[in-house]
């Protein structure tokens, strides 16, 4: 009878006990669970990055399905300034920010790009060297003759001011010189220079790596053809950094989406998805 009243005094005392546990003398307490992620995230920037950001904020709305997304476009520079305004959370640009634009900015670069140059399929040229490239667009060689291709005039495709990957050609491929061709042509998007390119045998264009479909053809430059192994490596003389932007008014929030796109995880989602990690 004793026995039993001993036990059951020590079953009392035992459930009375703190949940922890010590481990070599260390008292450890058990690790919290997570708080759940609640919000909404909005973005602006680069018409290029636009579709890989709208892919891998699925997939973290997957994992936490309290937080929205709208991700809107209208190139880098307007993403840069929706940043400097605080109208926007995270920013997105397809090229390096200027010392004046990145004040009170900060820039997480989580892929890398190639600007593709793209002519029509039934255009013989399959080679150029980066200074055809800038004397096409300066309007120093004016016919596809000149490159060894058909008897037509040369129709370049350039992108609007606002655009990171214009900003991006301008100063790889330019060497920061605005382009004085006479036939130039300026459109909005990646996706109107692809169609442009592909209803027009005497264009030339640039696009995102993303943007190469069967409709048109990609020129090597130096020898080099864009590829995300040539972007890895450095021998594609046309890459761009791409990145989220933050600023002082972007909620907490903006860091864990960002934290999950550099993660190991966010970036095996760039690869899969057909971009260039940073990782390369």
């Amino acid at each position: 009878m004793k026995k039993n009243f001993l036990m059951f005094v020590m079953a009392v005392l035992l459930t009375a006990l703190p949940l922890s546990s010590c481990i070599g003398g260390t008292q450890v307490q058990p690790t919290p669970s997570e708080s759940p992620l609640i919000g909404k995230l909005t973005f602006a920037g680069s018409t290029t990055v636009q579709p890989l950001i709208t892919q891998l904020t699925d997939v973290f709305h997957q994992r936490h399905s309290q937080v929205l997304f709208d991700v809107a476009a209208g190139g880098s520079v307007v993403g840069i300034q929706a940043i400097h305004k605080g109208t926007v959370d995270i920013g997105m640009a397809s090229r390096a920010l200027s010392s004046e634009e990145s004040q009170g900015i900060k820039v997480y670069t989580f892929a890398k790009d190639a600007i593709a140059m793209v002519v029509h399929p039934d255009n013989p040229v399959k080679s150029i060297t980066l200074t055809q490239l800038q004397d096409i667009y300066m309007g120093k060689i004016t016919n596809w003759q000149q490159l060894g291709g058909n008897d037509l005039a040369i129709i370049p495709v350039q992108r609007e001011l606002s655009s990171g990957t214009r900003g991006a050609f301008d100063e790889l491929a330019l060497g920061n010189q605005q382009a004085t061709a006479p036939k130039l042509l300026a459109v909005a998007t990646n996706g109107d220079v692809a169609a442009e390119i592909a209803s027009e045998p005497a264009a030339i264009g640039y696009v995102g790596l993303g943007y190469i479909n069967p409709s048109v053809k990609a020129v090597a430059i130096n020898g080099t053809l864009p590829s995300k192994d040539s972007v890895g490596d450095g021998t594609y003389p046309l890459s761009r950094p791409l990145s989220l932007l933050t600023g002082p008014l972007s909620q907490p929030l903006a860091n864990d989406f960002i934290n999950f796109v550099l993660s190991p995880e966010g970036q095996a989602y760039v690869e899969q998805f057909g971009w260039v990690s940073i990782s390369k």
